[in-house]
C-alpha cells in the first residue's frame, strides 16, 4: 500500500478496526478519548475532522493524517512499518472505505433504549453476507448457524441492520462493516457440547473464525465448550462457566485490555484448572497478530498469494 493510499482511507475506519469508540460524532466531526494512553481519559480529547480525514489531539498536542496517527498508535517511527500493517488489512480497510462515509454510525451509549428493534430473522441479507465471507473470510455455514440479521430504528427515525449473535442474558452484539455495539442487556455467550475444556473468546467473530479454520483444514470444530465474553469486562462473569471445566483455552485479544484480561484469567485459574494461551501459537505466524480473526485473513491472503502463484506456474508451462 502506497502513502496515497492510506490517507485516502477514512480514518474513522482504521479506528473502528482497531475497535477504538467515538464518545460522540456527526457527519462533520468525531471525539474520541486519547486512543494512545488506551482512552485513560474523562473527557474525549481527540477530534477527527471527518471531510479533511485529519486528527488532532488536544491532550498530546499534535495531530495530522492516517500515517502520523498509525506511527504515534503503533509506536513506530518507520513508515515501512506502517505500510506493511495497512497493506496486511487492506481487503477490511478497502471495504470500510467504500461504505464509511455515507454511513456514519449512529452512535449509542449501551443500556440507553433509545431505538426500537423491528426484527430479528435467519441471515440472508447479502450486504451482510459479503461483510463476513469478503472482508472477514468466515464460513457462512457457520456464520447462519450462530448468528442472525437483526434491524432496528433509533431515535432520530434511522433503520439499520446489523449481523447479530444473542448473548445469555437476553441481549444483541451486533457487526456490519462500519458499526459494532451491543442492544439490550450486555453479557457473555456459552455454548456446551459436553465437553469438560473450553476455548474462550473475547467476541463472535473470533469463535467463528476459530471454528472457520478448523473446518477449512477438516478438525472437529464442536468438540469443546466455548465462551465468548462479548467484552473484556465480563471476565468475571465468565468465571462461575468456566470453573465447570478443566482445561481452558484462551484466544483473548493481544492488545493491552485482552493481556489485561488473560492475566488475571491466569491468576485466578493457575491453581485449580489448566490454562493455555492460544493466541501464542498464531502469533509465531506473524506477531503483529492481534485476534483470532485476523489470523484467519492472515491465513486466506498467503493461500490466495499461493493460488495465484501455482496458477502462473501452470501458464507457464
Amino acid at each position: 500500500m502506497t502513502c496515497d493510499e492510506l490517507k485516502r482511507i477514512p480514518l474513522i475506519s482504521i479506528l473502528n478496526y482497531l475497535q477504538i469508540p467515538c464518545t460522540r460524532m456527526n457527519s462533520r466531526e468525531a471525539w474520541l478519548r486519547n486512543p494512545f494512553n488506551e482512552g485513560n481519559e474523562k473527557t474525549a480529547s481527540t477530534k477527527v475532522d471527518i471531510h479533511r480525514n485529519i486528527w488532532y489531539s488536544h491532550s498530546e498536542g499534535f495531530g495530522g493524517n492516517n500515517i502520523d496517527f498509525l506511527m504515534k498508535f503503533l509506536d513506530t517511527n518507520n513508515l515501512s512499518t506502517v505500510l506493511d500493517w495497512a497493506d496486511e488489512r487492506k481487503n477490511i480497510l478497502s471495504f470500510h472505505q467504500q461504505t464509511v462515509l455515507d454511513k456514519v454510525p449512529f452512535v449509542q451509549q449501551e443500556n440507553n433504549r433509545t431505538y426500537t428493534i423491528l426484527s430479528v430473522k435467519p441471515l440472508t441479507n447479502k450486504a451482510l453476507i459479503d461483510y463476513l465471507t469478503d472482508v472477514r473470510k468466515i464460513d457462512i455455514e457457520l456464520a447462519s448457524a450462530f448468528c442472525q440479521e437483526i434491524y432496528y430504528r433509533t431515535a432520530n427515525g434511522r433503520t439499520y441492520f446489523a449481523v447479530c449473535f444473542k448473548n445469555d442474558a437476553g441481549g444483541y452484539e451486533l457487526r456490519n462493516s462500519y458499526d459494532k455495539r451491543s442492544l439490550l442487556t450486555k453479557g457473555i455467550t456459552t455454548i456446551g457440547n459436553g465437553s469438560k475444556d473450553v476455548v474462550l473468546f473475547e467476541g463472535f467473530t473470533d469463535l467463528l473464525s476459530f471454528m472457520t479454520l478448523k473446518k477449512n483444514t477438516g478438525k472437529p470444530y464442536l468438540n469443546t465448550n466455548f465462551c465468548i465474553l462479548n467484552t473484556t469486562a465480563n471476565l468475571q462473569k465468565a468465571y462461575p462457566f468456566l470453573e465447570r471445566h478443566n482445561g481452558i483455552t484462551s484466544y483473548l485479544d493481544t492488545d493491552s485490555s485482552g493481556l489485561k484480561s488473560y492475566h488475571s484469567l491466569r491468576s485466578h485459574f493457575k491453581k485449580t484448572h489448566t490454562v493455555r494461551n492460544g493466541m501464542e501459537e498464531l502469533q509465531r505466524q506473524d506477531n503483529r497478530i492481534k485476534d483470532v480473526n485476523d489470523y484467519l485473513i492472515f491465513r486466506s491472503h498467503k493461500e490466495q498469494i499461493h493460488s495465484t502463484q501455482s496458477g502462473r506456474k501452470l501458464s507457464n508451462r
